[in-house]
């Protein structure tokens, strides 16, 4: 499998990624590398919430099927329609899959695998969308389960995603939350895999990978976790320009970040999971009111 093979299966994600801001930086909480503080973008004096909420839904569409399969559906589709209603189907058939009942959760997962595949050049190896909303089928493992590659090596990324209101949960136990879940998911992980490697919700490309790993057959093949963890943070922002204002948001990231420092939750990480566990710290103002706006994008009243 090769790097270029795994190019050739992302989904282009610019446009989304435009309408957010992040920074590299090392934490106090697990200062061994650099991980990842993002916030919602501004233009001049003005946050791009409406423009994320936007680009957000226009991804669904990867998220839910894989290239081939959007490709067989639009071929489904287009009888007695021209190439833009065959489109429009398909991408209402994937927003149908976002159900009100279970919004924040999906959302989590969608931001996470836009974000898997920007940072880490990650493609998604199994298809979590349509396994969740089925209800004859099994689901208990992780958020999402992407394929990339580091210094020279083939790495499985365990992903998983909270997203929580500090009314409800602080930033210190949304992160021990998702720490705690994605510890959990990787001791699963393998199972999870065995029980969808030979149905067609992997992308077909990366199916012998799967095989071969469960198999015991990539010996070069590490597995690593990111955590997301989203959260209401509404500090006030003394500032008068864009600059101002991102700085002031990244400041408050590292201030929640620095609250975190000896957790007793880092002890429960074993050390050889250490220097493979990545953070992702997304600190959102009001971020009931970014869920509505989101929830309204596919036609759920508030």
């Amino acid at each position: 499998m090769s790097t270029s093979m795994i190019d050739s299966l992302l989904i282009p994600t610019g446009a989304f990624i435009k309408t957010m801001y992040a920074v590299r930086d090392v934490f106090a909480f697990e200062p061994t590398k650099e991980h990842i503080a993002t916030c919602i973008n501004y233009a001049d004096l003005q946050e791009m919430r409406d423009n994320f909420v936007r680009e957000m839904k226009n991804m669904v569409n990867g998220f839910v099927y894989s290239a081939a399969k959007q490709k067989s559906m639009i071929e489904g589709f287009s009888e007695g329609r021209d190439l833009g209603g065959a489109s429009t189907e398909l991408h209402q058939r994937a927003c149908d899959k976002f159900r009100a009942s279970c919004l924040k959760g999906q959302f989590s997962e969608l931001l996470l695998c836009n974000l898997l595949q920007h940072f880490y050049r990650a493609a998604p190896l199994l298809r979590k969308m349509p396994i969740t909303t089925n209800p004859g089928l099994e689901r208990n493992g992780a958020d999402a389960i992407h394929v990339g590659e580091l210094a020279g090596k083939r790495i499985l990324y365990l992903g998983e995603a909270k997203t929580y209101h500090r009314a409800q949960y602080s930033f210190r136990e949304s992160m021990v939350n998702v720490i705690t879940s994605v510890l959990e998911h990787y001791v699963k992980h393998r199972a999870e895999l065995d029980l969808y490697t030979y149905d067609d919700f992997l992308s077909p490309e990366l199916e012998a990978l799967a095989q071969q790993y469960q198999q015991g057959d990539a010996p070069d093949l590490e597995v690593h976790l990111v955590c997301i963890a989203t959260y209401n943070c509404n500090r006030s922002l003394n500032a008068k320009s864009r600059t101002e204002y991102l700085d002031n948001i990244i400041a408050n990231i590292r201030a929640d970040a620095d609250s975190l420092k000896d957790n007793a939750v880092f002890t429960r990480i074993p050390a050889q999971l250490i220097p493979r566990i990545n953070f992702i710290l997304f600190a959102v103002r009001d971020l009931d009111d970014l869920i509505a706006a989101f929830s309204r994008r596919f036609g759920h009243a508030n």
